[in-house]
């Protein structure tokens, strides 16, 4: 082999490398931030200015960099193959990796526009604990909406494999006699270490997903970071917990965070006519304050809980702790903090571990039971509702399959029936004291309910749901069993009305009501999600110390009230100052920073993680 053939050689491997390199950022910058962008104009897109978009590009090209260099390594190892195996020719390899890569990047780039309308989040490796159960998944759209996005996702794979063999030749790859070899290993290895550095980037600390986040608007940071590099991060990352956000040493950890959650107490304010009621606890599926105008929210939706608030105890201050059901309902049950990074429902052994409202209530004579007319073995959901002490479950599988007439199970009206025919049963045997969770679920996508009140959808399903609601309560409280019962309603989480990430999205209703409560009243008293159960209980005059993250915030210990929210790697910590919104990726507050109450939800977060890991 003569000089120009070697180096021809080289400058076809070069060449092929820089072309493959370049191709796939080409797809990221050209192809799948436009589609995100377009896709989501009602989310986000729309409000963005000319300068907000380049500077999407500019702080996440250092992610579409390295991702694009991650999918060049085995381009660039095979090469290497070659080199050591002369007679090797990888040319059909890397036509099925074009086609493998040409696929992944397909599918990222449709889902990741298509699932941001509905989570509000960066597409993350949250996405396979959900696709353990895909008909859940695709329980939230139309067949036609799945086919058509199969159709896109084929067009933009037949493209995209087209674009990656665009330089890809059969004849290629040459055999290189040996006394060329170190000069070829020596080219090899700088291209090598070439790739290593725009893997890694050139700063001191490798390349996170927050290297994006420069905005205090979420959709800034989102359409600036690459999805597959922050799939491939969140997926990797290690499970072990003790070693996420270690923010303080364990002394300023402890001192911190020792105030913030009073586990004892004197309840000073008697909400019951008598200690053993009946109990019910309604969990709204999504339901959101946003939706109930005596909360601040919008009118003319929430009409039913308007005017049910009159004569409850109505908890005007009341934050969800997390933005998921299956965080939501462990935060409601089990007082237990919702976390941004996983969720604890995954882990049966850790979920077992865990107190809960029913599994309390049953060492005091309750019998338990919980509906949730869906699938319940969804996401653990049954593993979950057994631990937390439900004797009885009862879901879609209890429903003639006639009644099964939306995408998730039981629509709520039917569902309502069943209950108070349950609770007239039950009253009529003299069985009690007696206890049921009640999860709703026709306010979830794809929000298909049998009710047409309001022109959007959205709002409609919401509608549907509160209409439900008033119609059991105006049936059950002319009945004899309304004079012993205890309603606890309130709502898993809240609703991407807003954004996820906003002040106001956590704020969702709390109401006590029913024959059992001394007289309605209004508090305004701010309070989490996570504090029902020991509120609850401290009315019961039952012990909660068990609810570690739970506070009686009827008591006269409860002497600092704020609330503590998560969502994606981030928390929302509010007290009387004022709200922030603190990002973990980005490493700043997107919303009303704050020094003090920065630190003292870098704490709460850094005890939970301590506590999950024990678990």
């Amino acid at each position: 082999m003569d000089k120009r053939k070697k180096y021809r050689l080289i400058k076809k491997s070069i060449i092929y490398l820089v072309v493959h390199f370049l191709i796939c950022l080409g797809i990221f910058l050209c192809i799948q931030k436009i589609v995100f962008f377009f896709y989501n104009w009602q989310h986000g897109g729309s409000l963005c200015s000319f300068t907000d978009i380049i500077n999407s590009y500019i702080n996440g090209f250092a992610l579409d960099v390295a991702t694009a260099a991650y999918l060049t390594v085995v381009p660039f190892l095979l090469i290497g193959v070659t080199i050591a195996i002369p007679r090797f020719n990888p040319y059909m390899t890397l036509k099925i990796y074009s086609g493998f890569i040409a696929v992944l990047l397909s599918v990222i780039t449709m889902v990741d526009a298509a699932l941001y309308e509905f989570w509000e989040f960066k597409l993350d490796a949250t996405v396979f604990f959900y696709l353990k159960e895909p008909k859940h998944v695709f329980a939230n759209v139309s067949i036609s909406y799945i086919f058509l996005h199969l159709f896109v996702i084929i067009c933009f794979a037949y493209i995209y494999f087209k674009l990656l063999c665009f330089s890809l030749n059969k004849s290629f790859f040459t055999i290189v006699p040996k006394r060329q070899l170190p000069f070829i290993w020596g080219t090899w290895i700088l291209l090598g270490a070439s790739l290593f550095g725009l893997i890694r980037g050139l700063r001191i600390w490798p390349n996170t997903p927050g290297r994006a986040f420069y905005s205090a608007t979420a959709f800034h940071n989102h359409l600036a970071l690459n999805p597959l590099f922050n799939i491939a991060y969140t997926y990797f990352r290690s499970e072990d917990f003790s070693r996420q956000f270690r923010f303080f040493p364990e002394e300023e950890r402890y001192r911190i965070y020792s105030p913030l959650f009073p586990n004892k107490g004197n309840t000073t304010h008697c909400l019951l006519k008598n200690q053993r009621p009946n109990i019910l606890f309604v969990i709204l599926e999504g339901f959101g304050a946003v939706f109930v105008e005596k909360l601040g929210g919008i009118k003319n939706v929430g009409i039913q809980i308007n005017e049910i608030l009159s004569e409850s105890v109505n908890f005007k201050q009341c934050y969800c702790s997390s933005f998921r059901t299956d965080r939501g309902i462990v935060s409601a049950l089990s007082g237990y903090l919702g976390q941004p990074t996983t969720s604890i429902m995954r882990y049966s052994l850790k979920i077992n571990s865990l107190p809960g409202l029913p599994k309390t209530l049953k060492t005091y004579g309750y019998s338990t039971q919980v509906l949730y007319p869906s699938d319940i073995t969804f996401f653990n959901m049954s593993d979950y509702f057994i631990a937390a002490g439900h004797d009885k479950l009862v879901s879609q599988d209890h429903f003639p399959i006639s009644e099964r007439t939306c995408k998730w199970g039981v629509p709520d009206h039917i569902a309502f029936e069943w209950l108070y025919q349950d609770i007239q049963q039950k009253h009529l045997s003299g069985e009690g004291p007696w206890y049921t969770t009640y999860l709703t679920i026709s306010s979830h996508t794809p929000f298909d309910v049998p009710y047409a009140r309001l022109p959007d959808e959205k709002l409609n399903a919401f509608a549907y749901t509160d209409s439900c609601l008033g119609a059991f309560i105006n049936k059950l409280k002319v009945t004899p069993a309304w004079d012993n019962l205890l309603i606890i309603c309130s709502a898993d989480h809240g609703f991407n009305h807003q954004e996820i990430a906003s002040p106001n999205f956590p704020h969702i209703p709390l109401f006590l009501l029913g024959g059992a409560i001394n007289n309605p009243c209004e508090i305004e008293t701010i309070l989490s999600q996570t504090d029902i159960p020991a509120t609850i209980l401290g009315q019961l005059g039952i012990p909660h110390e068990d609810f570690i993250f739970s506070r009686d915030v009827l008591a006269d210990t409860y002497t600092y009230p704020f609330a503590f929210n998560t969502f994606n790697n981030g928390f929302n910590y509010r007290d009387s100052t004022g709200c922030t919104v603190y990002d973990n990726t980005a490493n700043q507050a997107l919303w009303g920073h704050d020094s003090i109450r920065e630190k003292k939800g870098k704490a709460i977060l850094q005890t939970l993680y301590d506590d999950l890991n024990k678990r």
